[in-house]
């Protein structure tokens, strides 16, 4: 079994291939910024800088959100012949507060009341209708960057000023009042359908943001039923197997965000657990998981006739009158555009022929 970790490589993905070597009988490490794709008539091909991409059982795509695109594309071209844990979709949701909100709302997931505007102007209009405190914040920040606190609608005013430079969307949402004194919020780890790890945030001083990446501290602690199941449910949602989902857990617990790439540093040490091996064995089950079903798929054969015709199964496919054939048919009798081709029909019944007329009108 072979795995490939392609991310910015940063100290958790490092983790997590140290460990894959305790599952998979390989494990290589490549850099997202050197990932190409040639795509072409014939197909695609996936390269780095050494070339093309070997083929992996397993390939586990990390990243920040300046490289949406290259980790949707790459996804996209080889999720359905490898096992990858995040679907091409879950890095435009994972990416944007906006759009994963959506999502987890759209699946019944619990979230705190939010506003979108496009624009300051409206924004502000929107500041005189809402209760507060407020959080703002911008779509596509990470690590609790672009995340402000406001408890009157004039310190909202001036954030919403403050924030013009990022020229992004904003989001208003309802504050969730978590600890008595500082801020706190619940980061759990999801790896392979399951929970592998939790810990409660606190913020530094009374700054609303509980990330270890704002100075906030962490300590560990055990999940009800509840929380569990809402973090499963909030990774199934957006579409990844590997996830940290981020709770605030007030009068009642709601998702604020499903993160893609988590750091592991800071939970390993609250914890003390060694959550990139948890990863790290999620990651080869669902890559046995996904390589048993794959070759337990029925293989197609061909049946011939007395006549020597291939014989397949097929559903029609008619577009605005035209039958439209699979590659696999014009592939198998070797047409191409522009043959002369000879064509007889019955009722039920379709007859098509190469006939090389023009050479017979050459002879």
């Amino acid at each position: 079994m072979k795995l490939c970790v392609v991310s910015l490589g940063g100290e958790s993905s490092k983790l997590i291939a140290k460990e894959a070597r305790n599952f998979f009988d390989d494990v290589s490490e490549i850099g997202l910024k050197n990932i190409e794709l040639c795509l072409d008539d014939k197909g695609f091909t996936v390269k780095d800088h050494e070339g093309e991409l070997e083929d992996f059982d397993a390939i586990y795509v990390r990243g920040s959100h300046r490289y949406i695109l290259l980790q949707r594309a790459l996804t996209r071209a080889l999720y359905k012949k490898v096992y990858m844990p995040i679907k091409p979709n879950a890095f435009t949701l994972g990416h944007n507060k906006l759009l994963g909100s959506l999502e987890m709302q759209q699946k019944g997931i619990s979230i705190p009341t939010s506003f979108f505007v496009s624009n300051s102007k409206q924004a502000k209009s929107l500041l005189g209708e809402v209760n507060y405190p407020v959080i703002i914040k911008i779509p596509e920040g990470t690590q609790g960057k672009g995340v402000m606190f406001a408890d009157s609608e004039s310190s909202a005013r001036s954030m919403i000023d403050a924030l013009e430079a990022f020229k992004q969307p904003y989001i208003i949402q309802e504050y969730i009042e978590t600890g008595e004194v500082k801020s706190e919020d619940l980061r759990v780890i999801v790896a392979g359908g399951k929970v592998v790890g939790a810990m409660k945030r606190i913020s530094h001083s009374a700054d609303v943001r509980a990330n270890i990446h704002a100075s906030g501290k962490g300590e560990s602690v055990q999940l009800d039923p509840d929380v569990e199941k809402m973090s499963v449910k909030a990774a199934r949602a957006i579409g990844v197997d590997i996830a940290a989902v981020d709770i605030l857990k007030g009068r009642k617990a709601s998702v604020i965000e499903v993160n893609l790439s988590p750091g592991l540093k800071g939970i390993m040490k609250y914890t003390g657990k060694n959550i990139a091996r948890d990863v790290a064995k999620a990651l080869y089950d669902k890559a046995v998981e996904f390589k048993k079903k794959k070759e337990s798929e029925p293989v197609k054969t061909k049946v011939s006739d007395e006549n020597g015709f291939d014989e397949q199964y097929i559903e029609s496919h008619i577009e605005r009158g035209s039958l439209c054939l699979p590659r696999f048919i014009t592939k198998g009798v070797g047409f191409v555009n522009g043959d002369d081709l000879v064509v007889k029909l019955k009722k039920g019944e379709l007859r098509i022929t190469k006939h090389n007329i023009r050479k017979e009108e050459e002879d």
